[in-house]
């Protein structure tokens, strides 16, 4: 036996899975981003970027495309229009085992977007020392004139030791 809602649950369905892949193509793509950067390869760190910027235009799209299929079930399930439609509510609103199924969807994406925030974050971590590294390199070739700079926290770093490098004329 199925309820009148199960066409527009299971239509639902299918996009949440699709929007659970394309997450994991995106920490597919933001780790191969880390492992670039960790070896120095800039032409696979932009390769990774064109693959990146084509799963978040697809990832928007499925954003907006959720957002009619929410509308849909809502209106399959006689949920009022002006009450929130998150998938726990939804979810709340379906008998078992389609509100399981739809529990179910909901911590898959969960994970997957949590999965990829940490890539994200170590992403901006590594990123972050890098940039610093090499702040401080250029300081130390540049010597006792070069700018004031600040670290992470906004405390002054230490000028560098010496002008490895001196521009003239």
């Amino acid at each position: 036996m199925t309820p009148p809602e199960a066409p527009a649950l299971s239509h639902f369905l299918r996009h949440l899975s699709l929007e659970e892949q394309l997450l994991r193509e995106a920490v597919a793509g933001l780790t191969e981003v880390h492992a670039a950067l960790r070896r120095g390869d800039l032409a696979a760190v932009a390769a990774a970027r064109a693959r990146q910027e084509e799963t978040a235009a697809r990832l928007r799209a499925a954003g907006a495309g959720r957002a009619g299929l929410v509308r849909e079930l809502a209106g399959a399930l006689g949920r009022p229009p002006d009450e929130p439609h998150t998938l726990a509510a939804l979810a709340a609103s379906l008998p078992e085992p389609w509100a399981a199924e739809l529990r179910a969807a909901r911590e898959r994406l969960t994970a997957a977007a949590t999965d990829l925030d940490a890539v994200r974050g170590r992403n901006a971590n590594l990123i972050g020392n890098l940039r610093s590294y090499f702040q401080s390199v250029l300081s130390a070739l540049s010597g006792a004139d070069a700018p004031v700079r600040y670290g992470s926290s906004g405390s002054r770093l230490k000028p560098g030791s010496g002008a490895a490098i001196q521009a003239r004329g």
